[in-house]
């Protein structure tokens, strides 16, 4: 029965949790590796073990960024939506705002909802540097690419312009 004991010591020790500094550096390995499922799983257990850590709004970022690379537009949208919404000062908020907008057009055909977030962009952000980007975007819902080099008036030559 001993043996067995100091077995299950040793698993339990081994099982011991990892700090949200030490998970974050396992994240931030995972995405310099391009490995999307270990930083969705790695972000996972520290938005479970410490939702409001120091790493735990990275994470979120972390896991929707995630699901983007893999073409998993929907749970990408899910997860931006809930770093919008929970961290709205951060750094990556602009850039989340921007990208709900952006797979809503993009990915999911929704050019109504991508109106909307775009335009809550313009409205959220209204000097950042990805506001060209944004109004770009909102001229060229619904259009077909050909037609969006068309009326781009960057790429009209300057005989042509109206």
């Amino acid at each position: 029965m001993k043996p067995f004991i100091a077995l299950l010591c040793l698993y339990i020790a081994g099982c011991s949790s990892l700090s949200d500094e030490e998970l974050w550096k396992k994240v931030e390995q995972a995405k310099a590796n391009r490995n999307w499922d270990s930083t969705i799983q790695v972000s996972q257990r520290i938005l479970k073990e410490y939702p409001e850590g120091r790493y735990g709004s990275w994470a979120r970022f972390a896991l929707a960024e995630s699901f983007r690379f893999k073409n998993q537009p929907r749970e990408a949208l899910d997860n931006y939506k809930i770093f919008i919404e929970r961290y709205p000062e951060m750094q990556p908020g602009a850039l989340s705002l921007f990208l709900v907008g952006y797979i809503y057009a993009n990915n999911l055909q929704m050019n109504d909802s991508a109106k909307f977030y775009y335009e809550r962009f313009l409205i959220t952000y209204p000097g950042h540097e990805l506001v060209p980007s944004v109004k770009l975007e909102i001229e060229s819902l619904g259009k077909s690419p050909s037609e969006v080099l068309e009326s781009s008036p960057a790429q009209r030559s300057p005989l042509t312009k109206k």
